[in-house]
């Protein structure tokens, strides 16, 4: 038979196998993040019997994507590969394919990389002969993804300075391309399946209904729309496992918001906190320092002393 609880201290024994509902781990580096969001998974299709087709999980990285596909094959074999596993962006691209034809773009639509990006934006400037000295088209295509990832559209766009009217000129015209192209950029994955849910009820209603279980790795690098999209898939059996930890977030030029674990809590009153604790990776010098660091934060969730012990 096997021991899906095999190895885990109590702490993380006690975020497997938490009850269904809203569950907020908060769990320092090195804490065994990875392996607990994993296990919750093993946990739910072993001993729940929940189908994997029923659970989604979403990472930030395709590599920690891989390495959680492989763990659970390691432990349940096969099957587990119809568990919805996957970055934020490649899961949206999944749901837009499947549902173009609600969208203005057809469903082999291309995506458009880094370059491409930044590519159009240029081409954009020398279009409304606007000088790319003053205003970069790195700093302009940054205005535009960070409206794209606060769920602000080129018509929603406001302009207070100079700098961000010449964007918002920029992010009309921008969009008018993609849509010539039938492409869109990393951001719409995220945009426009939000704005999916928000005009098709039946449709948020139908995802919502499929994703008994929803689980979240670094929650706290999460933006707007990423959050909403969590609350569209979860709107229905209401069961969402996320595990960060707001000391950590990395990706604050992605729009990310460590105040997502704050609204966590504010929208899901009834949510159950956990926090994991024990450190495995780093010596107990190196923890003593970042604790003295991460005791700055005063708006932080109050966590025991890191401790290899």
């Amino acid at each position: 038979m096997i021991d899906i609880l095999r190895r885990l201290n109590p702490q993380q024994h006690e975020a497997v196998t938490s009850p269904a509902g809203q569950i907020l781990v908060l769990a320092g580096p090195g804490s065994g993040k990875t392996r607990v969001l994993t296990q919750r998974i093993a946990f739910l299709i072993h001993e729940q019997g929940i189908k994997p087709s029923h659970i989604l999980a979403v990472t930030f990285t395709n590599k920690a994507a891989r390495e959680m596909r492989s763990r659970l094959e390691r432990m349940l074999g096969r099957g587990v590969e119809a568990v919805w596993l996957g970055t934020f962006h490649a899961l949206c691209a999944r749901i837009l394919r499947r549902e173009a034809e609600l969208l203005p773009f057809d469903s082999n639509f291309v995506i458009m990389d880094a370059d491409d990006q930044l590519s159009i934006v240029k081409r954009v400037l020398k279009e409304l002969n606007i000088d790319d000295k003053l205003h970069s088209p790195n700093s302009v295509h940054g205005r535009i993804s960070n409206a794209k990832n606060a769920l602000t559209g080129p018509g929603e766009f406001s302009a207070r300075t100079y700098r961000e009217e010449v964007a918002r000129r920029v992010y009309e015209r921008y969009e008018e391309i993609l849509r010539a192209s039938n492409a869109v950029d990393f951001d719409d994955l995220l945009l426009w399946a939000v704005r999916l849910f928000e005009d098709n009820p039946a449709v948020r209603e139908k995802y919502a209904r499929q994703f008994e279980h929803i689980l979240v790795d670094e929650f706290q690098d999460t933006n707007q729309a990423q959050y909403d999209l969590l609350k569209h898939l979860s709107s229905y059996h209401q069961n969402l496992f996320v595990v960060g930890d707001e000391d950590q977030s990395i990706y604050r030029w992605r729009g990310a918001d460590y105040r997502n674990v704050l609204r966590f809590m504010s929208d899901f009153p009834k949510a159950e906190k956990l926090l994991l604790e024990r450190n495995y990776r780093s010596t107990q010098n190196v923890l003593d320092t970042a604790q003295a660091v991460i005791n700055q934060n005063r708006a932080r969730t109050p966590k025991k002393p890191f401790s290899k012990r």
